[in-house]
């Protein structure tokens, strides 16, 4: 069993019912009530998230263990409870939990702050990549990585987050045949079950932007039965 997210609450309507929500965007969830049986499969349960209930009996031993666990990475642990006041939730904070969010909970509250840390890791990613990458140019393409900018034939070419994205992978990785799931599990940070066709359009708005016929050999090559590759020749 692998979840994007786990809760570690009492399984009620209304619980399901954030569980449901999560889904509906793309976040897989689950709810455990035991956390003893949580502590014993948490190796193979993996979550990216943990949201622990301070009313469920058990999580606030499982938050001390998880303090102290050599386990790495640790999920990113938010806790649930009925904060009295901001100092009730510092003195959380202070033991060195992620977030905070009341209860009952709030479906929007939780996708908030899931989305805020997803936020959080791309932009870190993007800052370490820029910091190990030069500027990539081919032929009469240049990609500088830390400013995020793309120039064709020494004019700037607009594109959005994720098609920059997609051309700085393919670039980055030239030579190298990329599948369409190893596109959009990197670029999109989501299980390739959502994929649809969002890769291929995506290649086809950067080729259109970028001037490029859609059988251009010298920049984005289609690899036939398998996906893309940047062109490394001259």
């Amino acid at each position: 069993m692998k979840q994007d997210i786990v809760l570690v609450c009492r399984k009620t309507e209304h619980t399901i019912h954030v569980c449901d929500f999560l889904r509906d965007h793309h976040i897989d969830s689950a709810i455990i009530e035991d956390a003893v049986d949580l502590w014993a499969g948490l190796s193979s349960c993996n979550p990216a998230f943990l949201l622990l209930d301070f009313s469920n009996k058990g999580n606030e031993i499982l938050f001390s263990r998880l303090s102290i666990s050599a386990m790495r990475p640790l999920p990113y642990i938010i806790i649930a409870d009925a904060f009295p006041n901001g100092a009730a939730r510092a003195a959380v904070l202070n033991r060195g939990v992620d977030a905070c969010v009341e209860t009952p909970l709030i479906a929007d509250e939780v996708l908030a702050v899931i989305n805020a840390v997803l936020r959080r890791e791309q932009r870190i990613a993007r800052l370490k990549l820029g910091r190990t990458l030069t500027r990539i140019k081919h032929k009469e393409l240049v990609i500088d990585p830390m400013c995020r900018t793309v120039e064709m034939q020494e004019k700037p070419i607009h594109l959005t987050t994720k098609e920059f994205d997609v051309l700085l992978l393919l670039a980055s990785k030239a030579g190298t045949a990329l599948t369409k799931e190893e596109i959009y599990e990197t670029v999109w940070n989501a299980s390739r079950d959502y994929m649809g066709t969002q890769v291929s359009d995506h290649i086809f708005t950067l080729r259109r932007k970028l001037g490029l016929d859609k059988k251009d050999q010298t920049y984005i090559q289609t690899v036939f039965g398998v996906g893309y590759r940047f062109s490394t020749s001259e």
